[in-house]
């Protein structure tokens, strides 16, 4: 009889450190599962966001692009390109639809310059909060209304703020853009009357080859546009276009 019952005990152990072991490979299974399925996940994700680089393999330049999307900064547009025909710089210009319908003079101007235009969405709207539908909507428009006037194509897209949602990114690839942000971001419509905290920011930031710089058309801009093109030469770099480092 204590020969059974210890029998009984001995048998509730092994039971109990067998089941326990089973829970254990089961835990690492789903932790190696969990691990990959993250993995694969992140990997898709980073494929489909937009450059914050150009990728070309040592392009040799810095892509400086200027987003026009408000109308009273026109003035400001014209500095710019003064400073820009003087340094024999080209540049990309992200347009809103809504801005080149109103002034598609200064866009011809800006194309006749040399420079190249880009894609900034058709009215200034936080694009990531968007369902696909209204992307789509607003891109397409923009791109109808720019390609309708400087008879030209364009390549690139940038969001307003930068703001891309998956609907964005679907809706732009649709449409055939390769979608960009920047890398180097002046922030000079906060500095609009203060050139040279934008000089200081620039030269601390770290400007590659390939790198994007986003600008605005400010007052300051036009004061220290000059500035930044020196503070990329200095590194042995050429200002430039977006399709330059693409």
């Amino acid at each position: 009889m204590i020969m059974m019952v210890a029998n009984k005990k001995k048998l509730k152990k092994v039971i109990i450190l067998v089941l326990v072991a089973i829970l254990a490979i089961i835990g690492i299974l789903f932790m190696l599962k969990q691990s990959k399925s993250e993995t694969t996940f992140n990997l898709f994700d980073s494929a489909d966001v937009p450059y914050y680089q150009g990728t070309k393999v040592k392009s040799g330049y810095v892509a400086l692009t200027c987003n026009v999307d408000l109308g009273w900064e026109n003035e400001y547009v014209e500095g710019i390109l003064e400073v820009l025909e003087k340094e024999d710089v080209k540049i990309t210009f992200n347009v809103t639809g809504r801005w080149a319908e109103k002034n598609p003079e200064l866009l011809l101007k800006i194309k006749g310059q040399g420079h190249e235009i880009g894609n900034h969405g058709h009215r200034h709207l936080d694009y990531a909060k968007l369902p696909y539908e209204e992307n789509l909507e607003q891109i397409q428009t923009s791109k109808k209304i720019i390609e309708d006037i400087i008879k030209e194509s364009t390549k690139f897209f940038q969001a307003p703020s930068g703001s891309f949602g998956e609907g964005t990114m679907k809706a732009a690839k649709e449409l055939g853009y390769t979608c960009i942000k920047w890398d180097v971001d002046t922030i000079d419509w906060k500095y609009r009357e203060e050139p040279e905290v934008i000089i200081e920011r620039v030269k601390n930031k770290d400007i590659q080859d390939n790198s994007i710089v986003l600008m605005h058309p400010t007052k300051a801009t036009t004061q220290c546009v000059d500035d930044i093109i020196q503070i990329i030469r200095d590194k042995g770099l050429k200002p430039g276009k977006l399709s330059d480092i693409f």
